[in-house]
């Protein structure tokens, strides 16, 4: 499968007054074409600043990409001047943030918003934008008349109908979806992400899907990254990183899942707090964290090795 997107070797930091947070520290990641990956970790681990740092969008003055390469479709994205960048973001890379309301502009009309995309991007007169704008609503649900509607006159699930709405307006290349499920309730979760695993097929577009909740996972992505500390702790297809999970963190994510079936036990806990990007323990990141942590890994950050074909774990102490 040939590579939309390569991360490669990625650190970023964010410095306040004298503060420095290293948020991203050393991630590799490839996405190939019409391929689903997701990201996944808990809050604090580099999730959102990995995807900002994709589009370039990391808060000016403050994050810095100190080291590494990004490449979209064989080009460099930190080497693109903000004119091709901007022409770049909402044509060939879109964004679903998580809390739609922030990402709406409150002044206009979902379907204005919809329609500047259209006429920026695609360079359509107002008629045929609107024209496409119906099509693009009817498409997530949501019926014409509602476009002259303005963003807090619809509900939770219907602004992040309308994020979605704006985002494949022009058939990106690449979604990046960063917990767009995550304020929502469970019905609309679920009609939300069967919308979006459909969209994906029918345009066949790159998705990365950013979240904490592994079912998610499970329903819409061929390959995982359990993201930790700003690292990518493992990697493989979902199948194999589920079903034979190595590094221990990713095991007791999954041990923290409720089941449905057979004997009620328990539900296991990751015991301490997350990793402190503004002082990450020497080592590996999670050695404070973990029952099989041994002198190696609170002095030596473990290397990344490949278990099985395509399965890849940074752990001195994997399970076997």
């Amino acid at each position: 499968m040939e590579d939309l997107l390569k991360i490669e070797d990625l650190y970023v930091e964010y410095r306040v007054g004298g503060t420095v947070a290293k948020a991203i520290n050393g991630v590799d990641l490839t996405i190939g074409k019409g391929e689903a990956l997701g990201l996944v970790g808990e809050s604090g681990a580099g999730k959102t600043t990995t995807a900002l740092s994709v589009l370039n969008l990391l808060p000016e003055k403050i994050g810095f990409i100190t080291k590494g390469k990004i490449t979209f479709d064989g080009r460099s994205v930190l080497d693109m001047s903000d004119k091709e960048m901007s022409g770049i973001r909402g044509s060939k890379i879109s964004m679903v943030f998580q809390n739609p309301l922030t990402s709406l502009n409150p002044v206009f009309t979902v379907g204005h918003q919809v329609e500047m995309v259209l006429e920026h991007h695609k360079h359509l007169n107002k008629k045929e934008a609107r024209a496409e704008a119906v099509k693009l609503f009817a498409m997530v649900g949501i019926p014409e008349y509602r476009l002259n509607d303005y963003p807090h006159q619809f509900s939770g699930g219907m602004r992040q109908r309308v994020g979605i709405a704006a985002a494949l307006a022009c058939s990106p290349e690449l979604l990046i979806a960063d917990e767009p499920t995550t304020a929502l309730d469970v019905t609309i979760q679920a009609q939300i992400l069967e919308m979006m695993k459909d969209l994906q097929k029918q345009y066949s577009t790159s998705l990365l899907m950013i979240t904490h909740n592994l079912g998610i996972i499970a329903e819409l992505c061929q390959k995982v990254a359990i993201m930790y500390g700003g690292k990518i702790v493992e990697y493989g297809t979902v199948e194999e990183v589920f079903n034979h999970p190595k590094h221990w963190y990713t095991i007791g994510l999954i041990n923290a899942i409720p089941k449905l079936k057979g004997e009620r036990e328990r539900l296991e806990s990751i015991p301490g707090l997350v990793a402190n990007s503004q002082d990450l323990p020497g080592g590996c990141s999670f050695h404070p964290r973990c029952r099989y942590c041994t002198e190696q890994c609170m002095n030596e950050i473990p290397a990344t090795e490949e278990v099985a074909e395509g399965h890849y774990v940074a752990c001195w102490n994997r399970r076997t």
